[in-house]
């Protein structure tokens, strides 16, 4: 009888151990947080997502993965369950016309939200060497459309203009809509805000526009033209309306930190 006992308090005790190392396992195999992917506007990702990182993380208990690309990129990529969370730099329903009218049907409004995460406003920029301070709208639209082709006909610098843009901003419709033009077929074409920022802050003839909430090394490397123009920037975090618990923590916080 014993011997029997004994027998079982072994088995037990085996049992027991396996149970303790399975779930050791486990521990060691799950992340401390849960990643939720943030794609989308440079101006939310360096405006609020990058710079705000540390904290969002920490009031939502979630790992934050960023991808500056485009509203319109981040809002399909959102679609497409490659993202969690997109960043926009314009209401959704605006954002989705764009996105739908290159994939038809890809984004269906009645499966998404987003939410207010903060406000900018559109700035027009030029190389520091740049005499010239402030344009008006006629003469953005000149230069915007590639009538004023070099910059002493606005009395500056000898230097033929160089339009630097970013298609799938939510900026370029809306500059050209403001502006009432076409776009020079001479522009040169970047796949993000920040590489405008770069070429503008190197190139003598070029002009551009990012956003005031834009925190990128180059600001002191460029110069900030006085416009007429004044164009208000809302930025949003896009998400499903199905989102799990941790994406809707990552919302709360941004909304939180962003709006305070």
């Amino acid at each position: 009888m014993s011997d029997l006992i004994g027998a079982m308090i072994l088995m037990l005790r085996a049992r027991n151990r396996l149970i303790a190392m399975f779930a050791m396992s486990l521990l060691l195999c799950s992340p401390a947080h849960a990643e939720v992917k943030v794609y989308g506007a440079t101006t939310v990702a360096f405006g609020l997502m990058n710079p705000q990182k540390a904290a969002i993380e920490k009031l939502s208990g979630v790992q934050l993965t960023i991808l500056p690309s485009s509203t319109i990129h981040g809002l399909g990529d959102l679609a497409k369950g490659n993202a969690d969370i997109a960043m926009l730099s314009e209401p959704l329903e605006t954002a989705a016309e764009d996105v739908n009218k290159k994939i038809p049907g890809l984004v269906n409004l009645a499966d998404f939200a987003n939410r207010h995460v903060g406000d900018a406003f559109v700035q027009f920029i030029v190389h520091p060497s740049n005499p010239v301070t402030s344009l008006s709208k006629g003469q953005l639209a000149d230069l915007y459309s590639g009538k004023t082709k070099n910059w002493a006909e606005l009395g500056g610098n000898d230097v033929p203009v160089r339009v630097v843009v970013q298609p799938t901003s939510a900026t370029y419709r809306m500059i050209k809509d403001e502006l009432a033009i076409s776009y020079t077929p001479a522009r040169s074409v970047v796949q993000n805000t920040n590489q405008t920022a770069i070429i503008v802050a190197q190139a003598r003839g070029a002009i551009s526009n990012i956003s005031s909430a834009h925190d990128v090394p180059e600001r002191g490397k460029f110069k900030v033209l006085s416009t007429e123009v004044n164009l208000p920037l809302h930025l949003y975090l896009a998400f499903r309306k199905d989102a799990g618990q941790e994406v809707m923590r990552v919302i709360e916080a941004a909304v939180e930190i962003g709006m305070p």
